[in-house]
C-alpha cells in the first residue's frame, strides 16, 4: 500500500497559480493533506489549510503539485512567505526528496518548472538533481527544464500545467461567480513594472484599446502585485478603471472568465484566461526577461509572444476586440 498522500507546494503564500495548483490537484487526492514550507490558513484566500512539511513524522507519499519549485531558493522563498529569517536544510526548500523524509515515503513531481536552474551553482543543481533522479514520478511543463534534466540523465516526460483544466474540473462553479460588469479588460501586472516610464506605457496601451480596465492582483505576497502601483496607473488611464480588491482565487479566476480579454505578467493568469475562451496578451518588463513565461508558451503557444510596455503601446491594435464566438 502507498503511504498517505501529501500535497506539497508553493501554496503557502497568495499566488493564483499555486492556490490553483493545488485546487486541481486535490480533485484527485481528496484526502490528502496539504503541506509547504509554513503552517498557514488560505482559506480565506480559496486555499486549503497549509501544514508544515516538518510536522510530518510518518511516511507519506508526497506529491509536488506543480509550479516553478525547481529553481527557488531558500532566501526567496523564505522572503515570498513574509519571513525573510527562515531557513531551511535545502537549497531549494520546494523540492523535496526521498532522503528528506521519514523512511518508507514516496516523493512525486508533477508538472514542475526549472527555467532557472542552469543559472543556479553546481550546488544547488546537483541537490535538485539527485531529488529528481530519486523520484518515484516525475514530469515537467517546459522543454527548457526538460532538455536541462535530459543533459543530465533524466528523463521528464512533457505536461501541460494543470491549471489547463480549470473550466472542465471547476467551470460551473466559477462562472456561478461572475459579476454584471459590462465589457471589460481584467489587466495583471507585477510590482516590478511600477516605475514611471513603465507605467505610462501600459497607461497608453490600454487608452490605445479603448476598453474599460479592472485591475486584479494575480499574487498579494512580497515581489508579487501591488496595489499602490495600480492606484498610479488609475490616474494615468483616459478609459474607465476599477481596482478589484477581492484576493479569494474563485473571484479573480471568475473576473477573468468573464473578461473581454486578459492583459496580463502572470503566467497563470494567461493560463485561466485561455481555459475559459478569453483572449490572452502577455506582458513582460523588458524584452526576453520573462524567462518562466517564454518557456512555457514556446513549449504549448509557439505563436504567442510576450510585448514588453513600450511595444504594447506603439504596435497597432493587436488585442482582440470581441471574444470568439
Amino acid at each position: 500500500m502507498k503511504p498517505p498522500a501529501v500535497l506539497f507546494g508553493a501554496f503557502d503564500r497568495h499566488n493564483l497559480g499555486d492556490i490553483l495548483l493545488v485546487a486541481m490537484a486535490a480533485v484527485d487526492h481528496c484526502n490528502a493533506a496539504c503541506a509547504g514550507l509554513v503552517e498557514r490558513d488560505m482559506s480565506p484566500f480559496g486555499g486549503p489549510r497549509v501544514a508544515a512539511l516538518a510536522s510530518f513524522t510518518e511516511p507519506i507519499n508526497l506529491i509536488h503539485v506543480g509550479g516553478e519549485l525547481l529553481d527557488c531558493d531558500a532566501e526567496q522563498a523564505a522572503y515570498m512567505l513574509g519571513e525573510p529569517d527562515l531557513r531551511w536544510g535545502r537549497l531549494a526548500p520546494y523540492v523535496v526528496g526521498r532522503r528528506d523524509l521519514p523512511p518508507g515515503s514516496r516523493v512525486e513531481f508533477h508538472a514542475v518548472g526549472g527555467v532557472g536552474l542552469a543559472a543556479r551553482d553546481a550546488d544547488f543543481r546537483e541537490e535538485v538533481l539527485a531529488a529528481l533522479r530519486d523520484a518515484d514520478v516525475l514530469t515537467v511543463r517546459d522543454r527548457v527544464t526538460q532538455a536541462f534534466l535530459a543533459a543530465a540523465g533524466i528523463a521528464a516526460p512533457l505536461v501541460r500545467d494543470p491549471v489547463t483544466e480549470i473550466a472542465r474540473r471547476f467551470g460551473a462553479h466559477i462562472h456561478g461567480r461572475r459579476s454584471p460588469r459590462p465589457d471589460y479588460l481584467a489587466v495583471q501586472f507585477a510590482a516590478e513594472c511600477g516605475d514611471d516610464a513603465t507605467l505610462a506605457a501600459i497607461g497608453r496601451g490600454l487608452d490605445r484599446i479603448g476598453l474599460p480596465v479592472v485591475l486584479f492582483r494575480a499574487g498579494a505576497a512580497p515581489w508579487h502585485d501591488d496595489l499602490e502601483t495600480y492606484q498610479r496607473l488609475a490616474s494615468r488611464l483616459g478609459v474607465p478603471i476599477e481596482i478589484f480588491e477581492s484576493l479569494d482565487v474563485r473571484d479573480i479566476c471568475a473576473l477573468i472568465a468573464s473578461s473581454r480579454g486578459c492583459i496580463a505578467t502572470s503566467l497563470h493568469a494567461r493560463i485561466v484566461a485561455e481555459a475559459f475562451a478569453v483572449p490572452a496578451l502577455s506582458l513582460e518588463r523588458e524584452p526576453g526577461e520573462a524567462q518562466k513565461l517564454r518557456a512555457y508558451l514556446r513549449t504549448w503557444s509557439a505563436a504567442a509572444v510576450p510585448l514588453d510596455p513600450a511595444t504594447f503601446a506603439a504596435e497597432p491594435l493587436n488585442f482582440p476586440a470581441k471574444m470568439p464566438a
